[in-house]
């Protein structure tokens, strides 16, 4: 298996978050795996908005968390 880097950026900082898996993680997949992380680790934020049922898994990540993707690399 291989390692892979998914790299976000937060509260105008950088983040990476390592994951194993035989293939290149999808983004959809790659957002999923830090929605979880963020669940554990931050605060729920409020949303500025009053928030849709469509949003998008991404769209979710940066309005409740702040975090928006930024990269997946193989270590």
């Amino acid at each position: 298996m291989a390692k892979w880097m998914i790299t976000y950026s937060k509260d105008e900082g950088t983040g990476v978050f390592e994951v194993e898996a035989d293939d290149k993680p999808s983004m959809e997949q790659a957002v999923q795996w830090l929605l979880e992380m963020a669940a554990q680790n931050y605060p729920q934020e409020e949303p500025k908005d009053m928030p849709h049922e469509t949003q998008t898994p991404a769209v979710r990540l940066l309005e409740r968390y702040g975090i928006a993707v930024t990269g997946i690399a193989l270590e």
